[in-house]
């Protein structure tokens, strides 16, 4: 289009672009077929198309986005070449997925791997760093799992869907609190810890032998908050 076409007042541009008004029927017509096309493909890619569970299968739903725009919208566009690209996209999707089945490498290329990000009711910092994950974002999600602190937990492992695994103790020790800082501490059993302090870094929570002067064992900084204890629900 030349800028000598673009007019501010020109309302059928604005309406039906520079196809002919009688292409408008045509779109709600190939926007129904390709729905339909769109219906087999992601039913043949599998049931985990549906959560989103790796990062390829996010790829291939990107894709698809991309793939069946054109068709839509664009007057010149066919939709026979877009149904063929989203048949060997189909293909490619089998073939990879068959090769990260035999293959661990290939399965660790296309979806990553779990990683460990909380041991014993301490952070695992470098983790969480690789993962580009901050302490506010896994607090967040940990409060969803009705986590009130760290000493709660004996593993949580961030899987390759962006999910969080949370393994607890039996019995929660001392930990530092995931409530927001704004927050004051849960009352009564679940309150403070008397005289204990927690790693507001990390979560560490020193014991009597632990002698690093006002430095953290595990990650060297000197910020300490007040432990909060959360005794476990008798079963």
């Amino acid at each position: 289009m030349k800028k000598e076409d673009i007019i501010f007042s020109d309302w059928h541009r604005w309406l039906f672009g520079t196809a002919p008004p009688a292409f408008t029927g045509e779109v709600a017509v190939r926007a129904l077929l390709i729905f339909v096309v769109m219906l087999v493909i992601v039913r043949l890619l599998g049931r985990r198309m549906k959560a989103v569970t790796s990062v390829s299968e996010l790829a291939v739903i990107l894709t698809l986005g991309a793939i069946i725009a054109g068709p839509m919208q664009i007057p010149a566009a066919g939709l026979l070449p877009s149904v063929v690209v989203l048949v060997a996209l189909l293909g490619m999707h089998r073939i990879s997925n068959r090769l990260a089945f035999k293959y661990r490498r290939v399965e660790l290329v296309q979806q990553g791997d779990a990683a460990l990000l909380v041991r014993d009711g301490c952070l695992d910092l470098p983790a969480m760093q690789r993962q580009a994950l901050s302490q506010e974002q896994l607090f967040g999600q940990l409060r969803n799992e009705s986590i009130a602190q760290l000493g709660e937990l004996r593993r949580v492992y961030f899987e390759s869907n962006g999910r969080l695994s949370i393994y607890k103790l039996a019995e929660a020790r001392p930990g530092l609190s995931v409530l927001p800082s704004a927050d004051a501490p849960p009352a009564a059993t679940d309150g403070l810890a008397p005289g204990q302090q927690a790693c507001a870094t990390c979560g560490h929570v020193p014991v009597l032998t632990d002698h690093a002067g006002t430095r953290c064992l595990r990650c060297g900084d000197e910020n300490w908050v007040p432990a909060v204890l959360k005794k476990t629900a008798p079963k």
